[in-house]
């Protein structure tokens, strides 16, 4: 999709093919292809890039194939521009009664341009993804036993507390989706159902992945007892990471008024170049004020600008640090230009 004029700024998510070495020959993969989408969510939008492996090696006699980047259809469902959440907003409300018209229209209000047609189409879309039973298909059933097995991933989503959960069963190493249901209630019991639908398959279930939640342990370990079963690690490192939130907060907020104070000095040196008398007699040439380094202002201030709004992924690479590191250098950038001109450095403000 190309990226509509006006759109928010858009956070950076990066996937990387999983496979390192050949398993024909041994050798390294090298990144052959980059694959990019533009997704928007209600939580703003996402450029997504995923990065794909292949074998070079001359001597390689395995059949010339491309190992693609895992897809994390928690983001957004295999070639749509929009992602899950906006989906489970426009599936759950029009459900609930609500006209597509006056989901939309709200949509719109919270920065998503979407009109009615395709309104319909992702309600249409979330009708699909309820009832997914791709699993039951002989040929991907055969495709996936060729691959060696799946490592399998289970995970629900919910568009508000009193909404039912859309629990989604999914191979991680080709990101195809196996199986989904939607359920009114977590308890192990509930759960059970899906994953037996998996077991089912007859399929080699290589790994799981899952988060912590209460009745799904319980079910994976019922009906796949001997399975290697290990937790998200982004979840723990998010876990990890959640007493940093407030001092995060704070560097935010810290970021916001630096930008918003360079925001006014931009805005001030536009004013004073707009009202600045022009050359258009030797009189008026000797009495205009000449500003020094207004246009290297401008780019300073642009550079703030851009800095100011830089994207990171959470939870080790937050993005109030990295915009605040982006902001430090343009300082460092600053104080380097006052001294090359035998300026006295200004004291840093207190933040």
């Amino acid at each position: 999709m190309k990226r509509p004029v006006g759109m928010r700024p858009a956070r950076e998510i990066v996937t990387t093919a999983l496979e390192v070495r050949c398993p024909y020959c041994g050798e390294s993969l090298e990144i052959c292809q980059h694959r990019v989408r533009w997704v928007m969510r209600l939580d703003g939008d996402v450029h997504l890039t995923r990065r794909d492996r292949k074998c070079r090696s001359s001597g390689c006699e395995g059949p010339n194939r491309i190992f693609h980047a895992p897809e994390d259809l928690r983001l957004a469902l295999p070639y749509r521009t929009y992602g899950l959440d906006v989906t489970l907003a426009i599936g759950e409300r029009h459900l609930r009664g609500e006209s597509l018209g006056s989901v939309q229209r709200d949509l719109n209000a919270r920065g998503i341009p979407i009109d009615q047609r395709h309104t319909g189409r992702v309600f249409r879309d979330f009708l699909a993804l309820a009832g997914v039973a791709l699993g039951d298909d002989a040929s991907r059933r055969e495709r996936l036993r060729a691959q060696g097995g799946i490592v399998l991933m289970c995970d629900g989503v919910q568009f508000d507390e009193t909404a039912p959960v859309l629990y989604l069963a999914w191979d991680a190493m080709s990101g195809t989706p196996l199986f989904s249901e939607r359920k009114a209630f977590r308890a192990e019991e509930d759960l059970r159902p899906i994953l037996e639908r998996v077991k089912a398959m007859d399929v080699p279930v290589i790994g799981i992945v899952s988060d912590k939640e209460k009745g799904l342990v319980p079910a994976v370990e019922a009906v796949f007892p001997e399975t290697p079963y290990q937790f998200c690690q982004t979840h723990f490192l998010k876990n990890c990471a959640r007493p940093l939130q407030e001092d995060l907060s704070a560097l935010g907020a810290s970021v916001t008024r630096r930008a918003t104070c360079v925001h006014g000095i931009a805005k001030r040196l536009h004013e004073a170049e707009v009202s600045a008398p022009t050359a258009a007699s030797p009189a008026t040439e000797t009495a205009a004020p000449k500003m020094p380094d207004a246009e290297f202002g401008r780019e300073v201030c642009e550079l703030v600008r851009q800095n100011a709004r830089a994207s990171g992924k959470a939870p080790l690479d937050p993005p109030e640090l990295k915009r605040h590191e982006k902001l430090e250098a343009v300082r460092q950038l600053l104080s380097d230009d006052a001294r090359k001109r035998g300026r006295p450095a200004k004291p840093r403000a207190r933040r």
